[in-house]
């Protein structure tokens, strides 16, 4: 258990230390889900010890060792309150607090994609290029939105500003989100963070993971034979006129990572990473991805090996009187 501990704090800390900018998106989003699932599996585990496993402790029956009537002067009848009672009911709380903490984040993700749809269903003008939406706007803005069927939206601000070589580099870099299901891996990576956040670190992996699925749009487009600076100036405008109002669930062309990214794409040649480092970097992604499997194999062992003791050991007759 202890070697395994270790195992999972190394592979939530060490997308950390990492350099992955430059890294295959694929690769550095594989490390950084990872991480949040280690989290939340972490977050998930401490729960079940608290209810099961911590109560048979020696420093549980310690510490829950008392009775108020024995420590407060007064009638008996009102101050019959009880350690091991208060002790058993406070060990419910972390996992509340981890429920609640999930219905919050499924609500918050419920209420964006409502206003995503009300974009759409207020703002629509009609069909653009290559099958995208026209919405209402003078800001420039790129975006995919829907889960089941995602439809790239389009400002009528982006069409009346943008050149030709422009505006299909960003048709393919929104394209390239709907190609490669990035809006799974952004609905699982919100699921995560919503178990994991009391981890430190876990918001900045939800930024990473985003910005990493930006670059994996970008290449998506440079792929497809567009202008590198055409993508470049799009993001920029992008990022410098985006709408205030556009709801987080439509995230827009430059909305994460922006000056790395450009810095990457004004390059006349990119820089790669060595050969030996990629590979290095993608056997410890294939690890990460084993150890988050067995993390997650071993949870619901830990609830039914808790779940088959009794964890209050009949403890409670020391304040009869």
């Amino acid at each position: 258990m202890a070697a395994l501990a270790a195992i999972v704090a190394a592979g939530i800390v060490l997308p950390h230390i990492l350099r992955l900018q430059r890294a295959a998106p694929v690769t550095a989003v594989t490390l950084w889900l990872s991480s949040l699932a280690l989290r939340a599996l972490s977050g998930v585990l401490a729960v079940i010890f608290l209810l099961f496993f911590l109560p048979r402790t020696e420093v549980f029956d310690t510490l829950t060792h008392w009775c108020l009537h024995s420590v407060l002067p007064g009638p008996e009848d009102e101050l019959d309150v009880e350690g091991h009672r208060m002790g058993d009911l406070s060990l419910f709380v972390p996992g509340v607090v981890l429920v609640a903490s999930l219905v919050v984040g499924c609500v918050r993700t419920s209420r964006n994609a409502k206003a995503a749809r009300s974009l759409l269903g207020a703002n629509v003008l009609g069909r653009g290029p290559q099958d995208s939406v026209i919405v209402g706007g003078r800001e420039i803005l790129f975006a995919v939105a829907g889960l089941v069927r995602p439809r790239i939206l389009v400002s009528a601000g982006a069409l009346a500003t943008l050149d030709d070589a422009e505006l299909a580099a960003a048709l393919d870099h929104e394209r390239g989100h709907i190609a490669r299901h990035h809006r799974f891996v952004l609905l699982t990576a919100t699921a995560l963070s919503a178990i994991g956040w009391m981890v430190p670190g876990t918001r900045r992996a939800a930024r990473e993971i985003a910005f990493h699925l930006e670059r994996d749009a970008d290449r998506f487009a440079l792929r497809r034979r567009n202008d590198r600076l055409a993508l470049a100036s799009v993001i920029c405008k992008s990022a410098t006129t985006a709408a205030p109002a556009t709801p987080p669930a439509v995230a827009s062309l430059g909305s994460a990572g922006v000056r790395e990214r450009l810095g990457q794409l004004f390059e006349e040649q990119p820089r790669r990473t060595r050969p030996a480092t990629a590979a290095a970097l993608n056997a410890l992604a294939a690890g990460m991805v084993a150890v988050t499997l067995i993390f997650t194999a071993a949870v619901p062992a830990a609830a039914v090996a808790g779940a088959s003791g009794n964890p209050h050991r009949g403890h409670h007759g020391h304040c009869q009187r």
